[in-house]
């Protein structure tokens, strides 16, 4: 998918959902799009992707560091961003990663996610609940899937943080456990 057509998107999805101005999303930069995304407070990323559990608070201010981190050196090069962020993006030009995408999209499952995407980790994970929300216990039991799925990557790619939400790798990798592929 070409990065234009994804921005678009975005665009559209974030004005449909209060983030931007009642614009035309072809009146709408880059720049505001990722801004919306970003904002404190009341930002995409904040409002769909809260820290549910106090005890990964730490993780999550890494995870969205290294986010916005890698927005701002997508925009600037020169940005002021973690060494980690440039170390991992050397030149310019590079593409922002499917994963944050993913985040940007509201594809990542967490608070505010369709209540069937968070059943299907609930279900994935064999744990059950009357009602599934997205809770301290789903958070933790995501983050440990991730941080053993990045421990598995090869070393060209991006040293990122293990995320706690429902991204694509953390779905992958409980798939591939429950048809007994990954021990």
């Amino acid at each position: 998918m070409s990065v234009k057509f994804t921005h678009d998107i975005i665009k559209i999805k974030y004005i449909n959902e209060g983030y931007l101005l009642n614009y035309p999303y072809r009146m709408i930069s880059d720049k505001e799009m990722f801004e919306a995304f970003m904002r404190e407070d009341e930002g995409y990323f904040e409002s769909c992707y809260p820290c549910v559990n106090e005890d990964l608070q730490e993780q999550y201010d890494e995870l969205k560091q290294f986010i916005f981190d890698v927005i701002k050196l997508y925009q600037d090069y020169t940005a002021d961003v973690s060494e980690r962020v440039k170390n991992a993006f050397p030149e310019e030009g590079f593409e922002i990663p499917d994963w944050i995408y993913s985040y940007m999209l509201g594809t990542t499952v967490s608070v505010q996610s369709p209540e069937q995407s968070i059943q299907d980790l609930y279900d994935l994970l064999n744990l059950e609940d009357e009602y599934p929300e997205f809770n301290a216990e789903l958070s933790n039991e995501c983050y440990k899937i991730s941080e053993a799925w990045i421990r598995k990557l090869p070393a060209k790619y991006i040293d990122r943080p293990a995320t706690m939400f429902g991204e694509p790798h953390v779905f992958k990798s409980l798939r591939l456990q429950s048809v007994n592929v990954l021990d």
